[in-house]
């Protein structure tokens, strides 16, 4: 029980690196969700950060950068971070997700680095 409260603490401070079970049948598999993660809260350094903020209207906590959800249409709210430029916009992303599939968050820079001009769900199997 220690080393599992450890392990927590260790997630939270590190920026959140559990994953959300967001959907309610528990007679669901794994390979009958989709996963669908963002990067890190807090990183070294990376010059493109998407944090994941929200899926379908509820916020997740610092412990989650992921979420497993049923498939289906939902709506996530992502966070654009530019490291170059110190800059966030926010960017809600709507898109469905298949059973079995992981995805992950894309982005398309404004130019001249001054925000995220888009961010897109994209498939990572």
């Amino acid at each position: 029980m220690r080393l599992q409260s450890a392990v927590w603490i260790v997630c939270v401070a590190l920026g959140g690196c559990a994953t959300l079970r967001a959907y309610d049948d528990p007679e669901l598999k794994r390979d009958e969700v989709a996963v669908v993660a963002g990067d890190y809260r807090f990183n070294a350094g990376s010059p493109l950060t998407l944090i994941l903020r929200a899926v379908d209207g509820k916020p997740l906590d610092a412990r989650y950068h992921a979420v497993e959800l049923a498939p289906g249409e939902h709506v996530f709210v992502v966070d654009c971070r530019l490291r170059e430029t110190q800059t966030t916009s926010r960017h809600e992303v709507s898109a469905s997700v298949a059973p079995g599939v992981r995805y992950g968050f894309t982005a398309e820079v404004a130019p001249g680095m001054r925000g995220c001009a888009s961010v897109q769900l994209q498939s990572r199997n």
